[in-house]
C-alpha cells in the first residue's frame, strides 16, 4: 500500500466552499484543518508537516497518536492527493499591522452599555462604506449600508456579503452624526467640534477566497483604500489580536461589545450616530440550534436576546478592551457582524427555549489570512 493510500483522505471534518468572488480564474478552495483553523487546500508534497508525515508512512515507521488523528482527518474533498494545509501569519503583512500599534485601539470612555451612543470620536477606528448615490436604496442615509473598522494606515476590514449587492465607491472615516456636516458636543457650556469627517477612495476590494453568500462562512473582507491614513484624534486604527496570549484571553472572554450605526429596533430606523451595546458569548451549538445551520469553528455566537447589532451594522466590530502586550488597555477587535435574527433585539426563543443568537466571524482565526491579504 502507498504512503498516499495510507494518508487514508476522511472528509467528514473538512469543509470547502466552492462559492468565491472575482472572474480572474481560479481560486484554491478554502477548508478547515484537523485543528479547526483555516487552511487551503494544496497538494500534500506543498505542505511540510504532511510531506513529512507521508515520508515517515513511506518508512514504516510508527504514528503518534496525534499523527493519526492527523492522517485520519487530513484531506480535501477534490482529489485525493490533497490535504488541508493550515495558513500561517505572513512575516511582511504582521508587520505592516505591528506598525499601526502604537495608535491603535485607543479610546476616550470606557463605560457605554445597553445601546447608548457612545462619546464623540471615542471610537475612532470606526468606519462606514459608502455606496453609489445613484444605485437604487442609496441616496441620503442609505448611501451607509455597512460598518467596517480602520486597521493600518491603508486598510479597512469588514464583512464579504457588504458586497453582494453592490460595491462601495468610497470609505469614511471620522465620521459621528451622518446627518450633520460638523459635530459638534457642548461641555461646559462650551462648544467643542470634531475635526471634518474624511471620504476616501477605494484602490481595490477583496473578500475572502472562501465567502458563501449560501453559508455565510468565511464573511471578511478587505478593502485597500487609494491613499495612506492619516492618524488623528478622531480617526485612528483598532488593535486586531495577533498575539498567542491575546488570543486566549478573547476565549476566556463572555461579554463584549458591538458598535455601529445600525437600526436600534428591527422596524425602527438606522441611527444617525453610533450606539455601542453589550452582548453575551455563547457555545457554537446555541446559534446552530436557533439559526438552523451548521455554524463553523470560525464563527462566533453571541446572544441576540434583549442587546444585538441590527441591520446596518453588518461589517461593523465586536470588541471589547483587554491589556495590549501587557502594558497598555486597548480596544481589541474580535469579530465581525456577519448575520442575526430579523427580529433584532426582541427576546424570541426557540424549540430548545434559549433566545435569539446572532454570528460573527471570528477575527482571530482569519490573522493568517489578513496578514497575506495586507501584503500582496
Amino acid at each position: 500500500m502507498t504512503g498516499l493510500q495510507l494518508l487514508g483522505i476522511c472528509l467528514c471534518l473538512v469543509s470547502v466552499s466552492l462559492e468565491h468572488f472575482g472572474a480572474g480564474g481560479e481560486y484554491p478552495l478554502f477548508c478547515t484543518t484537523f485543528e479547526d483553523k483555516p487552511g487551503w487546500c494544496k497538494h500534500f508534497g506543498e505542505c511540510a508537516y504532511f510531506r513529512d508525515l507521508v515520508t515517515k508512512i513511506k518508512k514504516g515507521l510508527p504514528l503518534t497518536e496525534e499523527e493519526t488523528r492527523i492522517k485520519e482527518n487530513a484531506g480535501c474533498s477534490t482529489k485525493k492527493t490533497f490535504v488541508c494545509c493550515e495558513e500561517h501569519v505572513n512575516g511582511t503583512g504582521l508587520e505592516l499591522l505591528q506598525q499601526s500599534e502604537e495608535a491603535c485601539g485607543k479610546f476616550l470612555r470606557l463605560k457605554v452599555l445597553g445601546g447608548s451612543e457612545i462619546k464623540m470620536g471615542s471610537r475612532p477606528w470606526m468606519a462606514l462604506l459608502k455606496y453609489d448615490a445613484t444605485e437604487p436604496g442609496t441616496q441620503g442615509r442609505g448611501q451607509f449600508q455597512c460598518g467596517a473598522t480602520l486597521i493600518t494606515k491603508r486598510f479597512v476590514l469588514t464583512a464579504a456579503h457588504c458586497m453582494i449587492n453592490g460595491f462601495p465607491v468610497a470609505v469614511r472615516l471620522g465620521e459621528h452624526n451622518i446627518t450633520s456636516e460638523v459635530d459638534c458636543r457642548i461641555v461646559d457650556s462650551k462648544t467643542s467640534c470634531q475635526l471634518p469627517y474624511e471620504d476616501i477612495g477605494i484602490e481595490k476590494i477583496i473578500p475572502h477566497e472562501g465567502y458563501s453568500s449560501f453559508t455565510q462562512k468565511n464573511d471578511i473582507a478587505l478593502v485597500k483604500l487609494v491613499r495612506d491614513v492619516v492618524f488623528k484624534d478622531h480617526i485612528n486604527p483598532i488593535c486586531l489580536p495577533l498575539y498567542v496570549e491575546l488570543q486566549k484571553s478573547i476565549l476566556e472572554t463572555k461579554v463584549m461589545r458591538v458598535t455601529g450605526w445600525g437600526r436600534q429596533t428591527a422596524h425602527g430606523n438606522d441611527s444617525d450616530v453610533p450606539m455601542e451595546a453589550g452582548v453575551s458569548r455563547l457555545p457554537l451549538a446555541s446559534c446552530t440550534a436557533m439559526q438552523n445551520r451548521s455554524i463553523a469553528k470560525n464563527q462566533i455566537c453571541v446572544s441576540a436576546s434583549l442587546q444585538d447589532s441590527c441591520k446596518g451594522d453588518s461589517g461593523g466590530p465586536l470588541l471589547f478592551n483587554f491589556w495590549y502586550k501587557k502594558s497598555k488597555q486597548r480596544f481589541v477587535q474580535i469579530g465581525i457582524v456577519s448575520y442575526g435574527p430579523e427580529n433584532c433585539g426582541h427576546k424570541e426563543l426557540g424549540e430548545t427555549g434559549e433566545g435569539q443568537t446572532s454570528v460573527y466571524t471570528d477575527v482571530t482565526r482569519f490573522i493568517p489570512w489578513i496578514t497575506r491579504t495586507v501584503a500582496q
